[in-house]
């Protein structure tokens, strides 16, 4: 649950915000991206798209996509420790499947390690399945990655179940909601 009063905002990633990103992946993360990834990322990849979830003054959270066709590939999520079990990833993760309704995005992917049960328990909320594995994908020490897959992001069932989420976050920054008229039968 996001803490009430606390002042919450979500704005696109800015050269200036990758070394606090790089401080909440090194703490988090036991195979965080090379240094140079996120530069690379916002100066050279035009299907990118990285977002900062900041509470107060400071960067609390980050998460990022590739819209590739009709497909959104989160790249990655991650929230600072010190705010972890505060509802800030499901704002983060609200955030990054409206950014794919916004870019015409049908269907939202991700890998996530099967030992992170909190990040998978979040991803089933918004309804997503695990669909295959990759075998040996975790550098670290060789773990397979769950891949998990969106329904299709328009059918009324995923629609109404992220509306219904959505609804009860007030996060300056999360963008317009998708239309729950769209696409008519």
């Amino acid at each position: 649950m996001v803490m009430i009063g606390q002042r919450l905002a979500i704005k696109a990633m800015e050269f200036a915000d990758i070394p606090a990103v790089r401080a909440i992946e090194l703490d988090v993360f036991p195979t965080p991206w090379p240094s140079n990834a996120y530069h690379r990322e916002l100066s050279g990849n035009r299907s990118a798209h990285y977002s900062c979830l900041w509470s107060e003054s400071e960067l609390a959270a980050y998460g990022g996509l590739w819209s590739v066709g009709e497909e959104a590939h989160v790249t990655t999520i991650g929230v600072r420790r010190s705010d972890q079990g505060k509802g800030l990833g499901k704002v983060m993760f609200a955030a990054l499947v409206n950014r794919s309704y916004a870019l015409g995005a049908n269907f939202v992917s991700l890998e996530v390690r099967p030992t992170n049960e909190p990040a998978i328990g979040l991803y089933e909320a918004f309804g997503f399945k695990v669909m295959g594995r990759r075998r040996g994908y975790y550098t670290d020490n060789g773990e397979d990655a769950m891949v998990m897959w969106s329904d299709l992001i328009h059918a009324p069932a995923f629609k109404e179940r992220f509306l219904g989420i959505v609804a009860g976050i007030d996060v300056p920054g999360l963008g317009q909601p998708p239309d729950p008229e769209w696409p008519k039968d």
